[in-house]
């Protein structure tokens, strides 16, 4: 149901935390951790190789094989800027963290819904990036775009079937040269939008699969949709930077973040946005309710509630948020959950609501909270030690 989901509400939390709760963190489960000598070395070698055309110095897989057997949450952690790693831990029950891949400096990626494969926008040179492939089934890479010099193909999505990558692509970091559609196999690969000044930031697909979310470089990261059957955008706001959330099938069914990133006090303004008319409401911020802020937020899996990491502009600035959950007809009426000081990135998958929150030691740890809300029950799943835990996703076979 959430094509998009836990893609965009992470990169809004990971990037807008407050100074101290950021997340420092990134690998290892609690108990049962794998191996860390697979990764480390991997890891070195992926630091030390510069930008190439040269796939296996950039897209390193770390397991052979790898297939989610039941709902799984994907990890991407970073160290340093130049460096992500994708960790798996599979859901109910929750198991330990597996390594996956890690790659060097990107413009993008994404997951197909299943799990199966990886799109990664590689960079090739200080002006140039192309898109690549990892078959985390069989462990094997491949390009699927070809190597354009000066030009840059950025933020793969999959089609909600996965038979199809769309990218944008942009010449000199500046110059748009519009979004691109391609098969898998790097075959069949044709223009489906132009150039239109805006540079474009694609972040997934509405849950009808009918139109593409992005986000439009020029003004900051402003919300919209490409309606794929009539070529035409619909902008939540294109004066003000904001961060799609999460989508649900019910209308209306987009979470939008305005606000809350990079200077001032954590937390922005949580909006509810009928991306199909255009209508919107606020339900959490500014200015309907000054003394709160939102951070991540995503539905429950039946698209009936939301939970939002909720900051409160009433304490001292450096309050970490907590959990709370409400309604969307009824925000007021929210209940916050207990022990859930210092939440900051929030999925909600089957399972339970799984989010994050700096532990004692700086580390990032992933706590899942009980699918019976009414007993608040949590257990640390996994713990992330490298500097930066930058998205949660979610996949299923």
């Amino acid at each position: 149901m959430r094509t998009l989901g836990a893609l965009a509400l992470v990169i809004a939390s990971a990037a807008c935390t407050s100074p101290a709760a950021a997340p420092p963190a990134s690998r290892a489960a609690p108990s049962s951790a794998p191996s860390p000598s697979a990764s480390a070395e991997a890891t070195a070698g992926a630091t030390a190789a510069a930008p190439t055309g040269d796939l296996a110095a950039l897209l390193r897989p770390l397991v052979a094989s790898w297939r989610p057997d039941r709902q799984s949450l994907v990890v991407a952690h970073r160290s340093g800027t130049e460096l992500t790693t994708l960790d798996a831990i599979a859901l109910d029950p929750a198991g330990p963290a597996t390594p996956l891949v890690t790659f060097g400096p990107s413009a993008g990626w994404q997951l197909r819904p299943d799990g199966s494969l990886l799109a990664v926008a590689l960079r090739t040179a200080s002006d140039s990036s192309r898109i690549a492939m990892l078959d985390l089934r069989s462990g094997t890479t491949r390009w699927v775009t070809d190597d354009e010099p000066g030009v840059r193909h950025a933020t793969p999505v999959w089609s909600p079937d996965g038979s199809l990558i769309f990218y944008s692509a942009s010449r000199g970091g500046t110059s748009d040269l519009g979004i691109v559609r391609s098969s898998i196999d790097g075959s069949g690969t044709g223009r489906i939008h132009g150039p239109d000044g805006n540079g474009r930031e694609l972040m997934g697909f509405t849950p009808d699969g009918a139109a593409l979310v992005w986000s439009a470089i020029r003004t900051g990261g402003s919300t919209a949709v490409l309606d794929l059957s009539t070529g035409r955008d619909r902008m939540f706001d294109d004066t003000t930077a904001s961060t799609p959330l999460s989508f649900r099938a019910l209308r209306p069914r987009a979470l939008v973040l305005v606000g809350g990133c990079c200077a001032g006090r954590p937390g922005g303004s949580l909006f509810l946005w009928d991306d199909l008319d255009n209508s919107r409401r606020l339900l959490l911020g500014l200015p309907g309710s000054p003394q709160v802020a939102a951070g991540s937020a995503d539905w429950s899996p039946d698209g009936r509630q939301v939970a939002t990491a909720l900051f409160d502009r009433s304490t001292p600035a450096d309050t970490p948020a907590r959990l709370v959950l409400f309604d969307p007809a009824d925000p007021a009426g929210r209940t916050a959950v207990a022990g859930t000081e210092g939440a900051q990135a929030v999925v909600w998958p089957r399972s339970g609501i799984v989010y994050s929150r700096t532990g004692s030691d700086r580390a990032t740890e992933l706590v899942q909270l009980s699918r019976d809300l009414a007993q608040t029950q949590t257990k640390v799943i996994a713990r992330e030690t490298d500097p930066i835990v930058a998205r949660l996703i979610l996949v299923a076979p």
